[in-house]
């Protein structure tokens, strides 16, 4: 007779943060087109390639600067407000969830939290939008809490520190190149997903692999099978 108790193996991840745009949202495209029409402007070579490339996975600080580089004047608050405006109009309009994200979350057998570039305002409209904002609210760490934003790890390690997890228990979901790099400076295992519609645009596959990334996956149902908890044995 078996005297032990019944129990599930052990998961490999007491915590897993997840970034929100290409991730969560299928934003990155939305994004990026509305900084063409802004940026292309000032300097025609910023197509939507060019963006994606210097943009993703970056705070709007990065987009600041360079529109002060291209024009040799600080950025206006007429500027920032213009911007956001633009941005949220195409977000409530076209933003969907990357396909079986919902599915996906509520499967999971470890705490989960959302550790985003974004700030606290992009990061709401977009989870409202795509209908997950009950999977995530009180579950959020801006990069608006940090002095240092990705590809520094400090945004994942405090979202490790406040879920109270020790980075080593750590699963980062990512999409972009500098959160593989955050995650992988803070002792965290990353793995990319490429489900996003902007992987169309810019394949960064390769390019997140050789930035460290532990697994790369194709789609939510794909970590699903990977990260979803062990059937009890009978």
């Amino acid at each position: 007779m078996n005297c032990c108790p019944m129990t599930s193996p052990r998961q490999p991840f007491d915590l897993v943060i997840l970034d929100c745009d290409g991730v969560l949202v299928d934003s990155e495209i939305i994004s990026c087109r509305t900084l063409v029409d802004i940026l292309s402007p000032f300097d025609p070579g910023y197509d939507l390639e060019t963006v994606m490339r210097r943009y993703l996975g970056r705070p709007s600080s990065a987009v600041t600067e360079d529109y002060e580089r291209m024009t040799g004047r600080p950025a206006s608050a007429g500027f920032t407000r213009d911007w956001r405006a633009q941005l949220f109009a195409a977000f409530r309009s076209d933003l969907q969830p990357v396909q079986g994200v919902r599915d996906a979350v509520e499967a999971f057998g470890s705490d989960y939290c959302v550790a985003s570039s974004s700030d606290e305002e992009r990061i709401e409209i977009c989870l409202r939008k795509a209908e997950l904002w009950d999977l995530f609210e009180g579950r959020i760490f801006s990069t608006t809490r940090v002095r240092r934003g990705k590809p520094a790890p400090d945004l994942f390690l405090l979202a490790a520190r406040e879920r109270g997890v020790a980075p080593g228990r750590c699963l980062v979901i990512e999409d972009s190149i500098s959160g593989v790099t955050a995650a992988k400076a803070a002792g965290m295992t990353a793995y990319g997903l490429a489900a996003g519609s902007h992987f169309a645009v810019l394949d960064q596959r390769q390019a997140l692999l050789a930035a460290g990334a532990d697994r790369l996956f194709e789609s939510w149902h794909e970590i699903a099978l990977e990260i979803a908890p062990a059937p009890a044995p009978h």
